[in-house]
């Protein structure tokens, strides 16, 4: 899913940027970007039982 939005976002912003639409572009490039440092879904977290070690 992520590798299909960071295609979407692309696309978006070639075509910004191909009719001179640079703020649109980097309005985009700036929410995306925003995302992926935040990640709201993001349920990787590390917990103490996960970090425990089985012998």
């Amino acid at each position: 899913m992520n590798k299909l939005v960071a295609l979407i976002v692309g696309a978006w912003v070639m075509y910004c940027s191909m009719v001179g639409s640079y703020d649109g572009a980097m309005a985009i490039l700036a929410i995306y970007l925003l995302l992926v440092v935040i990640d709201p879904l993001n349920k990787k977290g590390t917990t103490a039982a996960n970090s425990r070690t089985h012998k």
